[in-house]
């Protein structure tokens, strides 16, 4: 019996050399994956790489059986291998397809691992071919997460972060929502880096909040839009919005300190870029900043700013409204009313820089009224500057 046994042993031993059987690890990805448990399954994707059509039958498979198999973590680690690896061949030849099977796995899991891959996934698409829907996916969620009143997790972080890479006009409105709303402090400078990376594709969205906005929208959308990326002339041209809202507010009998230090901030953006596009913004801004001066909400030397700031907005055009602040002054000086001397100087300073001949006049009665010798000084040099 022994005998037997051993004869049997040797011949098993050598059919398995004549024969031998191929593990899963070695077999081609598609044999693996279609032989393999959901483990195997992952281990295949991996395998085939990019250059594989295997990820998209991987994909169908989990959409498949993601409700038999709710949340179950290895589904999910097959999700996040085949979505990594689904290749831009694959969207190249059917956009839809591609976003649709995408969108399904994304549904299929409350998982963020699963989440994030699907939005990296889209933007790497979108980047190498525009495809709409992939924003406007995108766009949905967030706008739904931001109105549900939960906590913000990855996939709320992955969302903003990728609208600032691929955002669209229509990304506007969930991503202000997250700083509107007063929701998710953590994300808040996030959002406010992707509004400012897609500023120039929402620039009507941008204009269209500044009109409706109250002040405290207003400095909110400010202090996004004055960041370094965004251009020279878009951060003017929404300053110059900005301002102009601002003296609307202003005129709605709502002037304070707050108020009018903002619209200086604003002005000094426009006068940084000698943005002369809002030359008649800034001699209506010179009358603001002067009753803003006269009712104490901006004191001498912020009033001195503004004059500078109108002056290289406004350049020529604000030659008049200096020349009749002169004389106001002169006349206050005449009945020794002493008029501020930092203020004086600015006025003075500005017509000498302007250089405009109508300016003599007023410039020539300050040298003989009892400034200070600095004043008339500054004066007589101005004089010197005036072009004929």
């Amino acid at each position: 019996m022994k005998k037997l046994l051993f004869c049997a042993t040797i011949l098993a031993s050598a059919f398995g050399l004549a024969f031998p059987q191929k593990s899963h690890s070695s077999q081609e990805p598609l044999v693996q994956f279609l032989k393999g448990d959901i483990s195997e399954k992952t281990a295949a994707v991996k395998r085939a790489g990019e250059n594989s059509s295997l990820a998209m039958t991987a994909l169908e498979f989990v959409v498949e059986n993601s409700e038999i198999l709710k949340d179950d973590r290895d589904l999910a680690g097959l999700a996040v291998a085949a979505t990594l690896s689904l290749p831009e061949a694959e969207y190249e030849r059917a956009q839809k397809e591609t976003i649709d099977i995408l969108k399904g796995v994304f549904f299929a899991f409350d998982d963020d691992n699963v989440r994030v891959s699907v939005f990296d996934k889209m933007a790497a698409f979108y980047v190498k071919k525009n495809f709409e829907p992939c924003v406007e996916f995108i766009n949905e969620f967030l706008s739904n997460a931001t109105s549900s009143g939960n906590a913000a997790g990855e996939s709320e972080r992955k969302a903003v972060e990728t609208l600032g890479r691929i955002g669209n006009g229509s990304s506007f409105t969930p991503l202000y929502s997250v700083l509107r709303l007063g929701i998710w402090p953590e994300v808040r400078p996030l959002a406010e880096n992707s509004l400012a990376k897609i500023a120039d594709k929402s620039l009507n969205e941008i204009i269209a909040e500044i009109e409706g906005a109250d002040l405290d929208s207003l400095k909110t959308l400010f202090k996004i839009y004055q960041k370094n990326e965004i251009s020279p002339s878009l951060r003017s041209e929404l300053a110059e919005n900005t301002l102009e809202r601002s003296m609307i507010i202003m005129g709605n009998s709502q002037n304070s300190r707050d108020l009018a230090s903002f619209q200086l901030e604003c002005a000094k953006v426009l006068a940084d870029n000698q943005w002369t596009r809002a030359a008649e913004l800034g001699e209506k801004y010179f009358g603001a900043a002067k009753t803003s001066f006269e009712r104490g909400f901006l004191d001498e030397s912020q009033f001195a700013n503004a004059i500078k700031c109108v002056e290289r907005i406004s350049s020529r055009k604000s030659v008049k409204i200096f020349t009749d602040y002169m004389t106001q002054m002169n006349k206050a000086q005449e009945e020794k009313e002493f008029p501020s001397k930092t203020v004086a100087l600015a006025i003075i300073d500005a017509l000498g820089s302007l250089g405009d001949k109508s300016a003599f006049d007023c410039l020539l009665y300050v040298t003989y009224l009892d400034y200070p010798e600095e004043v008339t000084s500054a004066a007589r040099n101005a004089l010197t500057r005036l072009k004929w």
